[in-house]
Formats: structure tokens, C-alpha cells, sequence
């Protein structure tokens, strides 16, 4: 009987047999690739099913094309229509009924095959495959089937981690969940391989069944073989953060790094040649801008890349052995290089770009006059192939050249569109800052991990009795053990908040907008999200004395995997300066003029006193109801912000006053300019933390947010007391006043510590940390 699919839902007797596992197995809108093997080895060994059958149930087993709605829609009229002729006793379970669907279908006794125990014990081993056997098949009738979701601890705090969990999902609840079940699945188990070569191999192995689920196409239009999700695409690198950090990079090196400078440098001509093939990991690439001799400082690189006008080719040289590409990740693995250098037309060098280069054959052996090193074994990210480049007057196309900002036309002239080279260069890396956003959070997915161990693991574990005879106290109950861990976990949750923002943000600015105010965010929230991960997960590792440095609590790979945040995507210290610049400037056009002269000019045109004395009744008020007022919060981060922009524009007047060179100028405000950058970022965060925080309608949940914010607040004011004292902002007496205040916020949050982190929403698989799974 053939497969029938129409508006009146008439299928054949196997596919109604199979429809319930399928429809069910769907519903979560994840396949893994473990439950695609098995379906396909039982599709095959089902006796039962036709030919047509087979092609019909297989076409829906591509987790890169899920049946559509009215696919859903079509399944469930079926199941509904023919089971409202089958009795509710044999409606007992997914099976049974897709059993009687069979029947009922083509009226029962007329095939004896549905009644054979061998057919049963084959739909029940389908139904294992889809992990879905356990479902009542009244469920599904009654339209009650949900998406599977990690199991949360309920505490009678009037709200559940699971509320708190769909409050930090967000809109990206859909992609988080299948991404949650996705890693749990055996075929991105940790196998704690330590070989490196084989290590590399299982992750490149993983980041290939990742392309296959669908999700490298998020980050690509659909008329290059993308889904255009571009949000998604970023809260997949988040959650990749919560798994192996090695396969997180290696997706990100592939897809956003190599992707994106295919894809946000080149034209339609690379995007139609390279983007699909990228995608399906066909074509495997690297991104090769850092140099042995430039890392932060991009526009110094010296790689060349010279056009040869007689034989129209580029021509990619690396001119000596420090200009070396380093520490490029994918670099074992690549057929061509994303190189950036410098573009030399008709002997002018025109700045840096991008062009692309072939550096392996087909048969994985090295192109002609490419050198390439491993980098070796690195403190960490073993799993990433990180190598070394060198070119010997390499040979491309004139077409290579990623040319959406700087072309070279057919008479061999250099154009571009935006006439100043340092604005053109800033362009060009602005269409880069998508991983920045993400490295944030990654690191901030890596943070969750490391709390969620070490607030689980200080919950059981016990030290030392008030007396003899005794229990002992439970960790998390000592005031030190609280304020080690609980405003790291507040912290985390404004930088969540914060970044989630910021990657709203940079999916709706437009492709061809500006980037400035983006980069800028970008730049200071990279930063200091990832100082915030190094620092969170060595205190959690303290926090777990001798069980935190055994391998087996996985907090040593977290440390060792996520040091090199706070230096690649931008060291973090440069990154802050780029910060500084843009809050000088309020992201004026002056700023892409000649690196500090732009700046100076700004500063030195406009100044203006825009801060307000203090009133000895503020600065001495120590009231509860003050301490904890968001606004005062607010207004301490403003105040501290626009104080430093003040003094920093004052002393940078003064030293042109002076006459002092303005390169000299600036480096003396360097440090002051570094507070300005870090102060302009956490008001960021709280900016974004309270406007999070206004759209919960749940009362308990808002005020427990209210709590963590006023805590990440408060520490920070604390942190940096010493200016609020210098600037007379408040008194001594009201820095004590906010130490007691954020002992009390600890205590108030103690009995919600394991839910907070249980919000987390980390699978057990995924957190990997024998102390918390055995405890």
C-alpha cells in the first residue's frame, strides 16, 4: 500500500503503526545521532514496511529538515481520527496504539502481522531508539506531549529553578533545550582522550555531527544553504560552553570565524562557491590573522598580500620567520586560510585584508610553499588543532580576495567605497565582532559550570562542629564560604543578562549599519565577562579544596580551557582601551580618524561639568531602604562613569596644553583611561540587569532577582571604594554600611543558592564533576 499524505491524513497501515513513536519522538524538535542509527537499523529490519514505507519515515530523520507544522498537524489528524474507532483499554501505550492503528486502518483480522508478538518487540524497539516508550499514549491524545527539560530541584521559595531557568532562556528556549539534549547524547561523550592528535580527531568527529543536526547553518542566509538563525547560531556557541570547551572552538574557528570572514568580508561570488560547502564541513578552513610578531595589533601586520597585475594573481608572502601566523585553530585540519595582511596595488599599500588561500590539496598534503608547525600541547583546548603558517610567495586568484570593502577591478586599480583607509580597516573588523559577543558567552556558560559544582558540592559537604558530638556545619552556612561564592553567582547572572542583550542587539543591527556602539559594548563585555570566568573558577576550585584540583571534578579543565578567553578575540587590556576611545568620543566620526587624534580633537572641543555635588545626607545615608534602592545603584555606576570621563578629558587638556605629543598624551592617561573602560562596562550590565529584571511578572522571582542585583551592585561599589571615598561620593561609615548590607544579601540568598544554580538548567552529563554527581 502506497504512503498517502493529504488533507484527509490517509496513511498506510506501517507508517500509522509507526506515527506516535515519530510524532512523539519529534515533539522535543531533536534527533541525536545515536537515535538516527538506530532508526535507521530498525527501519531497515521492520519486515512490515514497504518500500515506500521506509522512504517515506526516513525522510523524516534529518534533524536539518523536521516536519513542518502542518506535517505536526497532518500525523495528529490521523492518529486522532483512527483512534477515536479503538477502545481506551487498548490505548495503553505508544505502541499499543500505533498497533491499533494499523488495525484500524484497514479493519481488523485482515492482517495477522499486527497481532505478532515479533512485530510488537519491533515497534518497542523503535520506540527505544526515539526514547519515548515511556509515554502514555494519552498524552499524546489529550495534546499533552512537552519538551523534555532537565530535572529541577522545586524549593518552597515561591518559585522554581525551572521558572528561574525560562526567565534566563529567554526567547532561546526552543534552541537551548535541543541543544541540551543533543550533548547528552553518547555521541559527544567525553571519552578523556589525552592524545592529542587523537583528541583533535573525536572533536573535529563532533563539530562534523553538529553540521549534520543543522546548526552550523544558523549563521548564513538561506540562498547559500543556511537557516538565517543568527541569533540561534550564537546561543549555540552558549551552550557549546557548557560541554567541551575544545569542541566550542573548533565550531566557532569553522563556522563563525572562517564562516564569518567568508561570509561578512567576501561578495556573492565566495559566499556561492565556499558558504555550502563550509557549512557541511566539506570545505574546512581556518582564520589566519594573529602574527608571532602582532597579535592585538591587526593593522601592523606584515604579511603581504601583492597583486600581480601581468599574471592577475595575488601573491601571499610571509617576509620573515616572526611574521609567522600563530596559534591558528583549525589550522591541522584546513584546506584554505582566511589570510589577512597587507593588500599592495600597483606598489601602494592599500591597509589590511582578507583574501583566501589554498594551503591542502584534496589529498591532505600541504600546497606548495605553505610551511605549517603544530603548535603542540597548550595548558589547555588540546581538542583544537592550533598551528603555525608561513607563505613563500603563494599564488591565488584575484578573486580570493575577500572584497566587500576594498576590490580590485578588472584594469588591476584598487576601489573601495569607504575613501579613508582607518575607517575602512575599523569597518572591516567590525564585521567581525560576532565572536566576541560569543567568547563572553561561552565564558559565562564555563562560570555556571564552576558554580554549579562548587555551590552543589558546599551544600553536602560538612566541616567542623560548633561542639563535640555535634553535626558538623555544612560549608555553604559559613559567612567566608558565602561571600567566596554567592556574589561570583550574582556577577554571573548580570553578565548573562548583559551579553543575552548585546546579542539581541547585533542580530538587528543591520548588516550594512553601523557597528560602533555594537563594537564598542562588544569589546568592554568580552573583557570583563572573561576576567570575571578566570577569576570564578579559581575561587571555585578553592572553594572545593583538594576535590577541585582532581580531574574527575572537571574544574581543571575549565580553568586550563578558558584562560586563553581573557587574550584571544582581543586581549582583554586592548580591548578596554578600544572601550575608552568610544566612550570619549560617543562614537563620533572623529574616532576613525588617525588613532589618537581624533580622540584629542573631541575632548578638547567639548568638555563639559556634567557631575553634581553630593549632599552630606547622601553620602551618609546608611538605610537599609537606600542601600538596597536600584536607583542609588544606578546612580553610584553613572556618577563613577562620568567622573572618570571628566577627569580623563581634564588631564588629556591639560597635557595638550603642554604641548605634549598626543601619542605621549594619551599614554599617560592610559591607566585612568582602563577605569573609565571598566566603569562604563559594569553600568552597562547593570543597565541591562535591571531592565531584565522589570519584564519577570512572578513576584518572588523578581524580588530574588532584585537581590542578586543589588548584591552584584554593592560588590562592585566595594570593589572600588576607594574612588567613591577619594571623590567624597560617601563616607566612611556608609562603606561599612554596605559590607554589612552585602553579608546580609548572602545570607538572604543562601537558601536559594542550589536552585539559583540547579537554573542553570546544566544536564549532569553535560557538568561532568564526580562531586556533585555522587554526593
Amino acid at each position: 500500500m502506497a504512503v498517502i499524505e493529504t488533507k484527509e491524513s490517509k496513511f498506510s497501515p506501517g507508517v500509522l503503526s509507526m506515527l506516535p513513536l515519530f510524532y512523539v519522538g519529534w515533539s522535543d524538535s531533536v534527533l541525536s545521532p545515536s537515535e538516527m542509527n538506530m532508526i535507521h537499523k530498525q527501519l531497515d529490519n521492520l519486515e512490515f514496511l514497504t518500500d515506500e514505507d521506509r522512504t517515506y519515515l526516513i525522510k523524516w530523520t534529518d534533524p536539518t529538515d523536521p516536519p513542518s507544522p502542518e506535517i505536526f498537524r497532518n500525523w495528529i489528524q490521523a492518529i486522532r481520527s483512527h483512534s477515536a474507532k479503538i477502545e481506551d483499554s487498548k490505548k495503553t501505550s505508544l505502541v499499543n496504539l500505533g498497533l491499533e492503528l494499523a488495525q484500524a486502518s484497514i479493519g481488523y483480522n485482515k492482517e495477522e502481522i499486527w497481532k505478532s508478538p515479533k512485530t510488537r518487540m519491533a515497534l518497542e524497539e523503535m520506540g527505544t531508539a526515539l526514547g519515548v516508550t515511556t509515554l502514555n499514549s494519552q498524552q499524546l491524545l489529550l495534546g499533552k506531549v512537552q519538551n523534555e527539560t532537565v530535572d529541577l530541584e522545586e524549593k518552597s521559595v515561591g518559585f522554581t529553578a525551572a521558572d528561574m531557568l525560562a526567565v534566563l532562556d529567554g526567547d532561546n528556549k526552543g534552541i537551548n533545550d535541543r541543544m541540551r539534549k543533543l550533548l547528552r547524547d553518547p555521541a559527544f561523550a567525553n571519552t578523556g582522550v589525552q592524545n592529542k592528535e587523537e583528541y583533535r580527531l573525536e572533536i573535529l568527529r563532533q563539530c562534523r555531527e553538529l553540521a549534520k543536526q543543522g546548526l552550523s547553518a544558523y549563521a548564513f542566509p538561506t540562498e547559500y544553504g543556511g537557516s538565517a538563525k543568527y541569533g540561534e547560531h550564537i546561543a549555540v556557541f552558549e551552550m557549546l560552553g557548557f560541554h567541551d570547551i575544545s569542541l566550542t572552538i573548533k565550531f566557532g574557528v569553522q563556522f563563525g570565524l572562517f564562516g564569518g570572514a567568508v561570509m561578512g568580508l567576501g561578495t556573492e561570488k565566495h559566499h556561492k562557491k565556499y558558504v555550502e560547502a563550509l557549512i557541511k564541513t566539506d570545505l574546512l578552513g581556518c582564520f589566519a590573522m594573529t602574527e608571532t610578531g602582532h597579535g592585538s595589533n591587526v593593522k601592523g601586520l606584515e604579511t603581504t598580500i601583492t597583486y600581480d597585475s601581468e599574471k592577475d594573481e595575488l601573491i601571499v608572502h610571509t617576509p620573515h620567520e616572526k611574521a609567522s601566523k600563530e596559534y591558528i585553530g583549525n589550522a591541522l585540519h584546513s584546506s584554505m586560510a582566511a589570510v589577512f595582511g597587507q593588500l599592495i596595488v600597483q606598489g601602494e599599500n592599500q591597509g589590511v585584508h582578507c583574501v583566501l588561500v589554498k594551503v591542502r590539496d584534496e589529498n591532505d598534503k600541504v600546497a606548495p610553499g605553505v610551511r605549517v608547525r603544530d603548535c603542540g600541547y597548550k595548558m589547555g583546548l588540546n581538542g583544537v588543532d592550533n598551528g603555525m603558517f608561513w607563505f613563500d610567495q603563494v599564488r591565488v586568484p584575484r578573486e580570493n580576495l575577500l572584497d566587500r570593502f576594498g576590490t580590485i577591478n578588472d584594469e588591476g586599480e584598487y576601489e573601495s567605497k569607504i575613501v579613508n583607509p582607518n575607517k575602512r580597516f575599523f569597518t572591516m573588523l567590525g564585521a567581525l565582532i560576532t565572536g566576541r559577543v560569543s567568547v563572553g558567552l561561552a565564558g559565562i556558560s564555563a562560570s555556571k559550570s564552576a558554580l554549579t559544582i562548587a555551590i552543589k558540592y558546599g551544600l553536602q559537604r560538612r566541616q567542623f562542629a560548633p561542639k563535640d558530638g555535634m553535626p558538623e556545619t555544612i560549608l555553604m552556612d559559613y559567612p567566608s564560604h558565602q561571600h567566596r561564592l554567592l556574589p561570583k553567582l550574582a556577577k554571573t547572572y548580570a553578565y548573562h543578562f548583559a551579553l543575552q542583550a548585546l546579542a539581541v542587539e547585533l542580530v538587528e543591527t543591520p548588516r550594512d549599519g553601523d557597528f560602533r556602539k555594537v563594537e564598542t559594548k562588544a569589546a568592554g563585555l568580552k573583557a570583563l565577562a572573561t576576567w570575571h570566568t578566570t577569576e570564578t573558577i579559581q575561587e571555585c576550585r578553592e572553594a572545593c579544596g583538594g576535590k577541585g584540583y582532581l580531574d574527575e571534578n572537571r574544574l581543571s579543565d575549565l580553568k586550563a580551557d578558558t584562560d586563553i578567553f581573557t587574550t584571544f578575540e582581543g586581549d582583554n587590556t586592548v580591548l578596554l582601551q578600544l572601550v575608552a576611545k568610544g566612550v570619549l568620543t560617543e562614537f563620533q566620526k572623529s574616532l576613525s580618524e588617525n588613532s589618537f587624534y581624533g580622540v584629542i580633537k573631541f575632548i578638547s572641543s567639548r568638555l563639559s561639568h556634567r557631575i553634581i555635588e553630593i549632599s552630606p545626607a547622601y553620602a551618609n545615608n546608611t538605610s537599609q531602604d537606600h542601600l538596597l534602592d536600584p536607583k542609588f545603584h544606578a546612580h553610584a555606576f553613572k556618577y563613577r562613569k562620568e567622573k572618570l570621563v571628566l577627569t580623563v578629558s581634564q588631564r588629556m587638556r591639560s597635557y595638550l596644553g603642554q604641548r605634549i605629543n598626543p601619542n605621549d598624551a594619551y599614554m599617560r592617561c592610559q591607566m585612568h583611561m582602563l577605569e573609565l573602560a571598566k566603569a562604563y562596562t559594569e553600568e552597562l550590565v547593570l543597565e541591562e540587569f535591571h531592565k531584565a529584571i522589570e519584564k519577570v511578572e512572578n513576584s518572588e522571582l523578581k524580588s530574588a532577582l532584585h537581590n542578586l542585583s543589588a548584591l552584584y551592585a554593592l560588590q562592585t561599589i566595594e570593589d572600588v571604594k576607594g574612588f567613591y571615598l577619594e571623590n567624597e561620593y560617601f563616607e566612611g561609615n556608609k562603606t561599612k554600611a554596605i559590607r554589612r548590607m552585602i553579608a546580609k544579601l548572602n545570607r538572604d540568598l543562601r537558601p536559594m543558592a542550589g536552585l539559583l544554580v540547579d537554573a542553570f538548567g546544566i544536564p549532569e552529563e553535560l557538568l561532568g564533576a564526580q562531586i556533585v554527581l555522587y554526593n
